[in-house]
């Protein structure tokens, strides 16, 4: 009997902790589903405004013209939650999901070092001693820079070896036979761009190089004896469970069935995902789910809880190697990741690691805290979304998550009568050809800055005391000064050093009579800005590649730069551009040909050439 009563207590006992289990687990899934919701339902501006109503995701997806967004969110050195929204591919009716593959971009970089560093653990590669010493198949050309600074490895993921080639453009799928590394090293005809060198002096400052990147990575390929999509699945994705992630290019078969499209509104975009076999520097397609274990990894090893990469590596990984950037943050550079923290922070916790992705046709956001286990990966299939909806996504991570001395302090915006409003609305001259245009919506204003022909997006402005507005896209204070009738006469922002005059109605900044028609006017108006021969064939590549671009308004800036700059091989080049534009293949030739003739060495031009007459 007593054997019987003990078996019943037991029995009860294990269906109370059974009971108990499902209740917290019912409790804490409850909790992951707010959570979701609040940061679903809360994206906000750069700066927080008390009171100021949030957005969700879907409506400004639809603002952005988004096509696709996925989304993981750790929290607790764990991936706590991810989804996607919208669509991956619109024309197959694809959605996004969570295990769709999207390009990283730049994000490829920080995962290359880590695979580096890998390798000094292993001894096999130096932190500081000369990289030509590693490199077995290429060397970096000696120079003048180079025999005072040999180029190092830390050098090289820090952005501060004086490298060339800031950036590579991908290839169309089409492209029958890509560059090899050495191929992008050397500057061969195939790779489309020239060599990578050391072209500024190493170790003085931080210079963004993706070209300094590839030399990491042939490094990275020499020592292991190893072909780099090889090297890093075995030491990274492989035990890191990332089995959504590769660096191969053009993708293997097995993903090209989940891989997103690619989207952008740019004119020179060919609408197809583009194949970029730099891959250290842009080479990476994973998930968000994917990126986000890599980002564990990382914030594990520096608390000394990685199989990976030791503790004393990884926080030379994310020690300040130079700082970029002083404002309301701080922004340095480790050894790849970008560092970030807010100027009042004094303490790791209020630290973050971060890197963005962009390529043709996508954007991707990477961050981790130092030490508290919080961070998240969005991922976008969209080129265009600079500082757009993935920051404000993230943004709404940190608020719902509460991540420490992240975000900017709250706005506390005060109310004032819509007369008063009013009186701020219009125009005011920022510069020759810049212009801030201030409206009023609701209770509030919204500024947006034209630079030249560029117009950027809406910055909501908050009233916080009478005549002091503060811009919430970097929490700047602005000032309105009136005259003796109440009426505004200008605005200046705390970063200015003179205000910026309140436009008169009859008064135009040079883009602004080009927009409106007034050729002639315009032209005047930018012969007398006297713009260089780069400063000008530069504003007319920009406008030529907007899809709305005025014809007559290229034309004006086109005869404009013949006329000063007669001579000019980069002027005809952009004559040529024009003429592809508006399918006049007999006219494109005649100025590409001019062009070739001011300038023979020019290997874009007489591949353009080539091709036309084909």
């Amino acid at each position: 009997m007593k054997k019987i009563v003990l078996y019943c207590f037991f029995l009860v006992a294990a269906q109370n902790a059974t009971m108990a289990q499902k209740v917290a687990t019912k409790t804490a899934q409850q909790g992951i589903q707010q959570r979701i919701q609040r940061v679903e339902n809360g994206l906000i501006p750069y700066v927080p405004v008390e009171g100021f109503k949030t957005w969700n995701i879907a409506e400004r997806m639809k603002y952005y013209d988004i096509q696709g967004v996925s989304i993981a969110v750790i929290n607790n050195f764990k991936v706590e939650w991810a989804k996607g929204y919208g669509m991956a591919d619109t024309a197959q009716k694809q959605p996004m999901t969570t295990e769709t593959l999207l390009s990283a971009g730049s994000i490829s970089k920080m995962v290359m070092a880590f695979g580096a560093l890998q390798l000094v653990q292993n001894g096999q590669l130096s932190l500081d001693a000369p990289i030509n010493n590693y490199l077995k198949s290429w060397q970096i050309s000696e120079n003048d820079f180079t025999k005072k600074t040999p180029i190092t490895l830390r050098m090289l993921l820090s952005h501060k070896a004086g490298t060339s080639q800031a950036s590579y453009w991908g290839f169309t799928p089409d492209v029958k036979t890509l560059p090899t590394i050495l191929d992008v090293l050397q500057g061969n005809p195939v790779a489309e761009t020239r060599g990578v060198v050391v072209n500024s002096e190493p170790n003085k400052e931080f210079r963004y190089s993706g070209g300094g990147s590839m030399i990491a990575q042939l490094a990275v390929m020499d020592a292991a004896n190893e072909r780099f999509e090889d090297y890093t699945q075995r030491t990274i994705f492989g035990p890191l469970s990332m089995s959504n992630t590769t660096f191969s290019q053009p993708l293997p078969k097995p993903f090209q069935s989940r891989t997103s499209w690619g989207y952008s509104s740019a004119a020179w975009y060919k609408g197809v995902p583009y194949v970029y076999p730099q891959l250290a520097a842009a080479g990476l397609y994973t998930t968000p789910t994917d990126l986000a274990k890599f980002i564990i990894e990382l914030q594990n090893a520096y608390r000394g809880k990685s199989k990976l990469l030791e503790q004393s590596l990884a926080k030379k990984m994310l020690t300040p190697q130079a700082t970029i950037s002083e404002g309301g943050y701080r922004e340095q550079i480790g050894l790849s990741p970008f560092l970030l923290q807010r100027i009042d922070n004094q303490e790791d916790k209020g630290m973050y690691f971060e890197h963005t992705g962009a390529n043709a046709g996508f954007m991707a956001y990477a961050i981790g805290n130092f030490t508290e286990g919080y961070g998240a990966v969005i991922m976008l299939n969209s080129g265009d979304d600079f500082d757009g909806l993935g920051k404000e996504i993230r943004r709404a991570i940190a608020q719902t998550y509460g991540w420490y001395k992240f975000l900017p302090e709250s706005v506390k915006p005060i109310l004032l009568p819509t007369n008063e409003l009013d009186k701020y609305v219009g125009r005011y001259r920022r510069g020759v050809d810049a212009v801030v245009h201030i409206r009023r919506e609701n209770d509030y204003l919204v500024e947006t800055i034209a630079e030249g022909l560029n117009e950027g997006r809406a910055i909501y402005c908050f009233p916080v005391a009478p005549d002091t507005l503060v811009f919430t896209d970097f929490g700047v204070k602005g000032f309105i000064k009136k005259d003796s009738k109440g009426d505004v006469i200008s605005l200046q922002t705390v970063w200015q050093n003179e205000p910026m005059l309140r436009m008169n109605v009859a008064e135009f900044a040079p883009h602004e009579l080009l927009k409106q028609g007034n050729y002639t006017a315009a032209k005047e108006a930018y012969r007398q800005m006297n713009l260089n021969e780069s400063q000008l064939t530069y504003m007319i590549y920009e406008y030529m590649n907007k899809k709305m671009a005025d014809t007559n308004a290229l034309k004006t800036l086109l005869e404009l730069a013949e006329e000063k700059y007669p001579k000019s091989s980069m002027v005809f080049s952009r004559w040529g551009d024009f003429y592809v534009k508006m399918k006049d293949k007999s006219n494109a030739l005649l100025n590409f040909e001019k062009a070739l003739m001011l300038d023979p060495t020019d290997k874009t031009v007489q591949e353009t050439v080539k091709k036309l007459k084909e």
